[in-house]
């Protein structure tokens, strides 16, 4: 049978793990929003996102999540719908992608996010997660032609 049950569920398993890392860079803005709302008021000054240090990261991790989830999400849907899912290798490398997105965040939060594109303290979750959908994309190709 095509997408075993197992498949399935696993692929359901690591979406609800995404996906509360996804939940997060929403109550991330908003925290951050209310912080910057609430310096802003006893400054006496009006809070402008557009212009907020803080807004700006809590926006790029948000937007980040949203560029890379559905080339992850539909690598890994694929994945359980040709039943490759319960092999070792795939399974690792989705939960491994979730890990660095985890780590992500922190490294965001902690380091902040350059205008200028050269983020090299985020290098230690991008790029190992990029490996790791290439090799998911790599694994599931071939099932898939």
């Amino acid at each position: 049978m095509v997408g075993q049950v197992s498949d399935m569920k696993q692929a359901a398993r690591v979406t609800i793990a995404f996906l509360f890392l996804y939940s997060f860079t929403f109550m991330n803005i908003m925290r951050t929003k209310r912080k910057g709302l609430a310096k802003a008021k006893k400054q006496g000054k009006e809070f402008n996102r557009y212009t907020s240090t803080e807004m700006f990261i809590a926006d790029r991790l948000n937007s980040n999540f949203l560029e890379w989830s559905p080339v992850f999400l539909g690598l890994l849907w694929s994945m359980a719908s040709v039943g490759c899912l319960h092999q070792l290798f795939p399974l690792c490398a989705a939960w491994t992608y979730v890990g660095l997105r985890a780590l992500y965040i922190f490294l965001i939060l902690r380091y902040g996010v350059q205008t200028d594109g050269m983020n090299k303290s985020l290098w230690l979750s991008t790029f190992p997660a990029y490996f790791c959908i290439l090799g998911m994309t790599l694994f599931v190709l071939p099932s898939l032609i």
